[in-house]
């Protein structure tokens, strides 16, 4: 359980799921409840290797268990429907596939989980399943969960969730809640001096990662992913997106920048930083709708290089 020393500010959720594990007392059911980035999956990593290892050599459950091969466990998480074919959040993420409607939770993969509860555990004692997003679950399939956790036999359920206050409360009262909260900045900042990213930092001013570590929330992934996608964007343009803009002509000009340069993804992660941004440092609710609406306007799917030259324009006429 040495491993749980690698999980920073989260001392209840560690002391429960520890208890547990001494106690050999496991719960059927268990709900991580907290933001996205500060450690939840990790830490369930950890904690299904100490429920998973029979086997002496303990490295060899590690490494399948973080390359999702192990025998009895089950990584479920939402999808899209694209002409008639299934993708996974991560591989949209990863490939930058922007999507209208938001990944489900279908029933289909909850009767794989029923089939995977169904068969003997191969190496271990239990069979785990692991639910990630389970708040992105669809209703057919809710109430399928539910019927099945009311009888997990030999099998352990770990719930992720942002928002689990949208889950059936009958879910809810099934699964004891591993409670994660946000870090403090002095966590957040230890974690990412440890990440890949690091190297580059220093190309980033003091100021800007003080907006970069607000944007983050107390997340050290969304920090991971804020200075991913700032240092995503060429120097001479970020230099550009830091100057007050003086008249109609450098608007337009930064407005064709902004959309040569950058996909849409990245075109609604700056949106929502300076949304951020402004706010915090100007309190100007003009600004920030002017950016909602553009917001709405790429999802939407309006031509977005007339989309930012109209709000580039509107807010040079208010700021």
């Amino acid at each position: 359980m040495n491993d749980f020393q690698n999980i920073y500010g989260q001392d209840l959720a560690i002391e429960i799921l520890k208890s547990a594990i001494s106690k050999q007392h496991l719960a059927p059911a268990y709900l991580f409840s907290g933001p996205e980035g500060v450690g939840r999956k990790k830490t369930a990593k950890i904690f299904i290797n100490a429920i998973l290892d029979r086997n002496s050599d303990k490295d060899s459950t590690k490494r399948k268990i973080e390359s999702n091969n192990h025998p009895d466990l089950l990584w479920i998480e939402p999808y899209y429907i694209v002409q008639g074919k299934s993708i996974s959040q991560t591989k949209a993420r990863s490939e930058n596939i922007s999507m209208k409607s938001p990944p489900k939770i279908r029933l289909n993969q909850i009767q794989a989980i029923i089939e995977f509860l169904g068969k003997k555990p191969f190496e271990s004692k239990r069979s785990i399943v692991i639910i990630e997003d389970i708040e992105r679950i669809n209703e057919s399939a809710s109430n399928a969960l539910l019927k099945t956790l009311e009888d997990t036999n030999t099998g352990i359920f770990i719930l992720i969730s942002q928002r689990p206050e949208k889950l059936l409360s009958t879910i809810r009262s099934r699964c004891q809640t591993v409670p994660f909260i946000r870090l403090n900045d002095t966590h957040v900042n230890k974690i990412i001096q440890k990440s890949e990213v690091v190297q580059d930092i220093n190309e980033i001013p003091n100021e800007k990662l003080k907006e970069l570590i607000n944007f983050s929330y107390g997340s050290p992934g969304k920090y991971l992913i804020n200075l991913q996608c700032w240092l995503g964007i060429s120097s001479p343009l970020r230099q550009k997106l830091e100057v007050k803009l003086s008249n109609h002509i450098e608007s337009l000009k930064l407005a064709k920048e902004i959309t040569d340069e950058l996909n849409i993804e990245q075109q609604l992660w700056f949106i929502d930083f300076e949304q951020n941004r402004i706010w915090r440092q100007k309190k100007n609710s003009n600004i920030v709708k002017k950016l909602e609406d553009l917001k709405k306007q790429l999802l939407n799917y309006v031509q977005p290089r007339l989309a930012w030259e109209v709000t580039l324009l509107d807010i040079n006429m208010i700021d």
